[in-house]
């Protein structure tokens, strides 16, 4: 999980080059959510931190890429100044998921102040969206006993990933495509929004899903324990649309 959040937030530069340099590959990824094309299962793509001025190309990106649709865990401070971008993420049949309000590590803060940080957000989105939010990441993926129980008293279920492109930490956009496809079906792929690079490989991770007959899902509630890493499970994981 980056903690490079705030150096993101301001990013706009070379979006307009991006968008008109992304070459979608012409196979079965135009196709991303056709059931007789998803054999290989579905996995979730998801995208921290936003929503950014970058918002609408990754949701550009995403339309290009098939229609593929994502789940956009955002924050509550930037929910609230870019409201236009989160009503658009849920016009365009994505999922959006709490993020906490200003992306603190919740289990450093009292227990007061964590509440606050995942109410707040929460009603950020229901004011925005209609809908209150039933997803929910911690930033940095630290959680606790605490946090998973704030999160299920505002109706959330926790999501952490599968697996982590690192995107954050500079690395091209083929490193960052190679990780996401470590994901196994069932999964979560972590991704961040205000990225070029992870812009740029939207289109390269649809595409190399679809050559395995893998779809982007949604993300739904799993009954049995899901591993995030050693020592921490949690209870998502991807599912057809509906």
């Amino acid at each position: 999980m980056s903690r490079r959040y705030r150096a993101r937030i301001g990013f706009s530069a070379a979006v307009a080059v991006l968008m008109a340099s992304l070459a979608l590959p012409q196979a079965s990824a135009r196709t991303a959510d056709s059931g007789s094309r998803c054999s290989g299962g579905y996995v979730a793509l998801t995208f921290d931190d936003g929503p950014t001025g970058t918002t609408a190309a990754y949701l550009k990106a995403l339309r290009d890429a098939g229609r593929a649709r994502a789940t956009f865990f955002v924050t509550g401070t930037l929910a609230d100044g870019q409201r236009a971008g989160t009503r658009r993420i849920v016009a365009e049949g994505h999922q959006v998921g709490n993020h906490s309000s200003t992306h603190p590590d919740l289990v450093q803060l009292d227990a007061a102040t964590a509440f606050a940080e995942l109410r707040d957000t929460s009603r950020v989105v229901r004011t925005q969206t209609g809908r209150a939010p039933t997803l929910f990441r911690p930033p940095f993926g630290s959680t606790d006993a605490r946090t998973r129980r704030d999160a299920a008293r505002l109706g959330m279920t926790e999501v952490i990933w599968t697996a982590d492109t690192v995107d954050w930490s500079g690395i091209p956009t083929e490193t960052i495509v190679a990780n996401a496809l470590t994901v196994k079906p069932g999964g979560i792929i972590l991704m961040h929004d205000g990225l070029p690079t992870t812009l740029a490989a939207i289109p390269k991770i649809v595409q190399g899903l679809a050559e395995r007959g893998v779809c982007p899902g949604r993300i739904v509630y799993s009954p049995t324990p899901v591993e995030a890493w050693p020592g921490l499970t949690f209870h998502a994981k991807a599912a057809p649309w509906r």
